[in-house]
């Protein structure tokens, strides 16, 4: 059997002063083939070249010694999460042990990696956790690698005496269920946040198919995803907007309406329901926050192909490659390229775009790391449309029904079209000091680009679909740049270990924003044209009427604190003083300049958590928050309305079972506002703070692995809303009472199914208005696949099985967006 021989610890080791055998070299080239012979002799034992074989008997003989005094002895280990086999041999030349293990045991497993103190039985008892492996020790004082048992007896449980926070990354990890979430800057187990956290993980969209961030949000629970015509979208839970982050730092506005980046160069989505107090920016939404975390290089060489054709017309393509880019590892890269060119449900649009995104890595030190990432996408749409207004009464005073019609009817001209261009950058550099402490700090830069030109009907339509339309031209860029650092590490005080968190962040957001409006008239009444014959409308020269720059800047001074109060009970407070200043100029003003119109000082927010153990398996807490967020909105008159602001109370219960496999999730929840703009009753232009508001309800959420083949996610949310002027504008009409979503997958590995997948899931809501009422309804999806081999796998997803003629946004007096009718797509993946 190939054998890991361990390497002798360096000379200034106390235990081994007395050893003068010359230590096996190690570096990575000497357990890991360079790319190409990787990819070539995948099915050999690469650890075999760990160590000669002709030194076996000197490792053995180095291990019994060494063993009872290893054995007793903590030390500090920190090994990133990654492919399992590295890192096993990375902590038995770290540790001085012996292990053995064979290629085929590690091929394809990852592990979630370990940092703090242990024993080296507890440091690979860690390190191994949910790859279904186990290290069991051998009388020689090494041990061997053997599958877990999974009944009847088992070893005695080994006693882990350090923290092991991993990163959190789910690629590879093949479960629906994240143990660690990241999104509020540092790493912290889910169950140890006292608030609502989902996490939509590398399988899940995979398993779903899923290549934009709307079709990736519309399956976590309690969010609702609202496609807009032009491939943006707006996003809303407890029935308000969300704020986004990426790998933790918060972007102003940047998720609302905004083009994001294909979901091929992300490790995975993680979502926190609520305010979510320290790790707001200024404009934080109450709704939550989504964090995206961008994939990063991996610690082995890796390439995968993704190929989809649907049903539509449409064409996906990913290709992900990386792994080192040099002898002794420390330098890593990762490139991902995806491209599509899709029809859509809507007659006529078609949707194309190219991403390309790079990674690297480059640790300095075995604690310093320094990262860099960047992207670039362009997207085109052609016969783009925002769909038809409701059809109104006679007075035209309300709204009484929908357009008759398909609901795959294009209702614009073929001739619009828009084109966005998108690019970023980021920079991280971290550092890991010998006392658990650790440093963070990113830079950050991203810029949109956005030309359109299209024409939409409105307002409202007549029963037989005539509506007015008019031609709009719009161009503009946008960018985003900030800066964030924190510090986070123990204190030791009363006995117990605390973490502390202090950071500041700065934020800048511009935009130059170019608009024109012409109406045109029809050949029928009024100057009406046909919904069903939109190519009557003439595409016509649109002068910019509208040319405006804004700018958006904030920083805030942040910390909390983790306080363990007791071994059960865990006491989180932090607290946030935030500063931000907006100002606008009229760039066709005879004389520009600019004008104040949003500034806050010294605003001081604070929030508050409380996390109880009561079992190992089993975490209550409760939490309350105060948010802030400043309003651009004016009054008809031109004065600023005052800051939105209010609190929420939230409490809940986290269970996990089958070893943390399956985890469960019951949250209740109040939110009260105040002061949130709405449209002037009075006037035709401008806002009046809208009042008091509360929505309150329950969410809950299973998610998991709970059999090594069988993954499920499911999360049910109800949503009471009451605000004090009746206006429905408050949450947009788009918010259910009742929201269910379920997605599961369940593989075979024996029997005539052997290779055999099957899944499915289901998305049903109650009734959402705009001023026409979509119903509820409940779309049901399915998919089988087939692993041809260890490289390759291929799957079929039939979605909206049964065909349902739905809307995602309902009618108003203008836009409506309709869901995808029955599709079918057909994924061929390869990896090695």
């Amino acid at each position: 059997m190939p054998i890991v021989g361990r390497r002798r610890a360096h000379s200034s080791s106390h235990h081994h002063s007395s050893h003068h055998q010359h230590p096996v070299p190690l570096t990575r080239d000497a357990f890991q083939p360079r790319p190409l012979a990787r990819a070539l002799a995948a099915a050999t034992c690469g650890v075999a070249l760990y160590a000669g074989l002709p030194v076996i008997a000197q490792a053995q003989a180095q291990a019994q010694s060494a063993a009872p005094q290893a054995q007793a002895a903590t030390r500090s280990y920190d090994i990133p999460a990654g492919p399992l086999g590295p890192a096993l041999r990375s902590l038995a030349s770290s540790a001085n042990v012996l292990l053995t293990f064979t290629e085929d045991q590690t091929s394809g497993k990852r592990t979630r990696g370990i940092n703090g103190r242990y024993t080296p039985g507890a440091a690979l008892a860690t390190l191994l956790a949910g790859t279904g492996l186990e290290a069991a020790r051998q009388d020689n004082g090494g041990y061997l690698l053997r599958p877990a048992p999974v009944s009847g007896a088992t070893l005695p449980d080994v006693r882990v005496t350090g923290s092991a926070i991993s990163d959190a990354t789910t690629e590879g990890s093949g479960s629906y269920a994240a143990t660690t979430a990241t999104v509020g800057k540092i790493p912290v187990p889910i169950k140890e946040i006292p608030a609502s956290v989902s996490v939509l993980t590398r399988e899940r969209m995979d398993d779903q198919n899923v290549a934009t961030i709307q079709q990736g949000l519309r399956y976590v629970t309690g969010v609702g995803a609202v496609d807009y015509g032009d491939g943006t979208g707006y996003f809303r839970a407890r029935g308000n907007q969300m704020g986004i982050e990426f790998d933790g730092v918060s972007i102003m506005n940047g998720l609302q309406y905004q083009q994001q980046f294909d979901m091929a160069m992300y490790d995975r989505v993680e979502v926190l329901r609520g305010p979510a107090g320290v790790t707001d920016d200024a404009l934080g939404q109450p709704g939550g926050t989504v964090n995206l975390v961008r994939k990063r290089p991996q610690d082995a060489f890796h390439f995968s192909s993704e190929t989809q054709l649907s049903t539509f017309g449409g064409v996906r393509q990913v290709l992900d490659a990386g792994g080192p880019l040099n002898q002794d590892g420390t330098l890593r890269g990762r490139v991902v390229l995806a491209g599509n060119n899709s029809q859509q449900s809507v007659d006529v649009t078609r949707n194309k775009n190219g991403m390309g995104y790079v990674a690297l890595d480059y640790d300095f030190s075995p604690r310093t790391t320094l990262s860099f990432s960047a992207g670039y996408q362009v997207t085109k749409i052609t016969g783009l449309d925002y769909g038809a207004g409701g059809v109104a009464n006679d007075s035209g005073t309300a709204l009484v029904g929908r357009v008759p019609g398909s609901y795959h009817d294009n209702y614009s001209p073929d001739w619009n079209h828009s084109y966005e261009a998108i690019k970023e950058a980021n920079a991280n550099l971290a550092h890991r000091f010998d006392n658990g402490w650790t440093w963070d700090s990113t830079a950050f830069y991203r810029e949109a680009e956005l030309s359109s030109k299209y024409a939409y009907s409105g307002p409202a339509a007549t029963a037989d679909g005539l509506s007015y339309f008019g031609d709009q031209r719009q161009l503009a860029t946008m960018n985003w740049a900030g800066l964030d650092t924190h510090v986070s590490g123990p204190i030791q005080a009363f006995g117990q270990t605390h973490i502390l968190t202090v950071g500041a962040n700065y934020a800048q957001a511009n935009d130059r924003k170019k608009s024109g409006f012409v109406a045109v008239d029809g050949p029928y009444a009024d100057g009406m044209f046909s919904l069903y014959h939109p190519n009557q409308v003439p595409e016509v020269s649109v002068p910019f009427d509208s040319d405006a720059k804004d700018r958006l800047q904030q920083y805030s001074f942040y910390t909390q604190a983790r306080v363990k109060v007791a071994d059960p009970v865990t006491l989180v407070l932090g607290a946030r003083e935030a500063f931000l200043k907006e100002r606008t100029k009229d760039m066709l003003a005879d004389q520009p300049s600019w004008d104040t119109i949003a500034h806050v000082s010294h605003r001081f927010l604070p929030s508050a958590g409380l996390v109880w153990d009561i079992t190992p398996s089993t975490t209550a807490y409760a939490n309350f928050s105060r948010f802030m967020t400043a309003q651009t909105d004016t009054t008809y008159n031109g004065a600023l309305l005052p800051p939105r602001t209010g609190e929420q109370y939230e409490i809940g219960l986290k269970n996990s079972f089958f070893d943390d496999r399956l985890n469960t999730t019951v949250a209740l929840f109040r939110i009260k506002d105040k002061d949130r703009a709405v449209t002037d009753p009075d006037h035709a232009i401008g806002s009046i703070p809208g009042g008091k508001a509360r929505n309150q309800g329950i969410e809950l959420e299973v998610d998991g692995q709970p059999t090594p083949n069988w993954n499920i996610y499911a999360g049910y949310t109800y949503l009471n809303v009451k605000f004090d002027n009746d206006e429905a504008n408050l949450t947009d009409g788009t918010d259910p009472k009742h929201l269910f979503k379920l997605w599961t997958k369940y593989k075979f590995t024996d029997g005539p199914l052997r290779n055999v997948s099957v899944g499915g899931g289901m998305l049903a809501q109650t009734a959402i208005t705009r001023g026409v009422t979509q119903g509820g309804y409940a779309i049901f999806n399915a998919t089988v696949g087939y692993q041809v081999n260890r490289n390759v796998d291929v799957s079929i997803a039939l979605n909206n099985i049964f065909d349902r003629d739905y809307y995602i946004r309902p009618p108003g007096n203008f836009y409506s967006v309709y869901g995808d009718g029955r599709n079918a797509m057909l994924t061929l993946r390869y990896h090695m």
